[in-house]
């Protein structure tokens, strides 16, 4: 059996979104098929750890001792820019443990990987002589080596946070780790990057310097959501998802002024919990699965005018239970989720949204939109987790023979 390692933080972590579920997942179904190491990179110390989660990982796959060692000693605080720049003493001084406990990987894969465990995961790879892969999460305004101008990014996230300055940082820091990233992963060029949508290989360069392919499926529902599928609605619309402006909570807000809505997340920013409570909105939180289901299923549409999404399960889920989607036109979506029952409306157009929120509040035949044989196709290739895991297999196989 061959060894495979993956270098991730976000399977032993207290949040439970989407990318979480998919790196559990996927570890879960590849360890019957491989010698599976699970290696925590650094932005584990700089994130609140899941001791349950963290014990149920070691059912799947060897954690090496080295790292609940670190646990154990209580590390001091960890430099952010450190661990975004450069290969960090703490980066180093765990690939130098963790080979010393377990030895040379037949590969390393990199699920779900983000900008903060970018330069952890490239160093990572001498585990396996430099035989490594990775799926990126790449969202228009947020994508590794985007193609999008710093002046029109700096514009998207001052509107998002309402500060240019801000804006500004961000949009600088994506730079430089883009230089940052190139001069380290040309050396050590990875076999494969993986992105959840074909669109993302239009607004981003990696295509340009690395073997860039595209993961389908990326992401499964929880096939709970089709017992819930119904298409007798009741009177409101919801959003659901973090609240928060870049998952565009605030602009949903001016929904609620005209038609009954429903907010069920986990509250990031109080002004906005605050500002729904006055409208009369009511704010759910800690909710079961059974329970976001039932509510999501009875809502005439979900309204979702997020800034930041690279796929978007929150979509596939209210598709799923049969209800319409209303939300931005970002590129990453739209060239997903084409189908009748979602309804694109220009990004930051706050009048177009609500008046698209209430043309679909007031249809009538919602079934007759979900007749459609290519999103049923969609829906079911969807629905199990084994297909993804089946996907990712077949590029980490891959990438092991060439």
């Amino acid at each position: 059996m061959l060894s495979l390692g993956l270098a991730d933080s976000r399977a032993i972590s207290k949040a439970n979104s989407g990318s979480e579920r998919h790196v559990r997942e996927v570890i879960k179904r590849l360890s019957l098929r491989y010698k599976l190491y699970y290696l925590p990179t650094t932005h584990a110390f700089l994130d609140a750890i899941s001791e349950d989660q963290l014990k149920e990982i070691k059912k799947f796959a060897k954690v090496p001792s080295f790292f609940e060692y670190l646990l154990d000693k209580k590390l001091g605080k960890v430099s952010l820019l450190r661990e975004l720049f450069t290969f960090s003493p703490l980066a180093k001084e765990l690939v130098r443990e963790y080979e010393r406990e377990i030895g040379i990987l037949d590969f390393i894969y990199v699920p779900h990987t983000y900008r903060i465990q970018l330069m952890p995961s490239i160093l990572f790879s001498k585990l396996s002589r430099g035989k490594y892969g990775m799926l990126l999460m790449t969202d228009p305004h947020n994508s590794l080596l985007e193609k999008e101008s710093f002046f029109k990014c700096v514009n998207v996230w001052s509107k998002i946070w309402f500060s240019r300055k801000s804006a500004i940082e961000f949009c600088s820091f994506q730079r430089l780790q883009n230089i940052a990233f190139l001069l380290k992963a040309i050396k050590t060029k990875p076999s494969f990057i993986s992105v959840m949508n074909k669109c993302a290989l239009n607004y981003t360069g990696l295509p340009k310097y690395f073997n860039t392919k595209v993961l389908s499926p990326p992401h499964a529902f929880n096939n709970l959501a089709l017992k819930y599928r119904n298409f007798d609605k009741e009177d409101y619309l919801v959003f659901l998802g973090r609240i928060n402006t870049a998952k565009g909570a605030n602009e949903a807000l001016e929904v609620g002024k005209h038609v009954k809505l429903k907010m069920i997340g986990y509250k990031e920013q109080e002004f906005i919990v605050k500002q729904a409570r006055s409208f009369g909105i009511e704010v759910i939180e800690n909710v079961s699965e059974e329970e976001k289901f039932e509510i999501l299923s009875k809502a005439r549409a979900l309204v979702l005018p997020s800034h930041q999404e690279s796929f978007s399960v929150t979509i596939l889920e209210a598709l799923a239970v049969g209800t319409p989607v209303i939300t931005y036109d970002l590129p990453s979506l739209t060239s997903t989720y084409n189908f009748k029952p979602v309804f694109f409306v220009k990004e930051f157009d706050v009048k177009g949204l609500v008046n698209t929120a209430l043309e679909v509040y007031n249809m009538k035949k919602i079934e007759e939109m979900f007749n459609d044989e290519r999103l049923e196709e969609f829906i079911k290739m969807h629905s199990s987790w084994d297909n993804v895991s089946n996907a990712v297999d077949k590029l980490i196989t891959e990438a092991i023979q060439e």
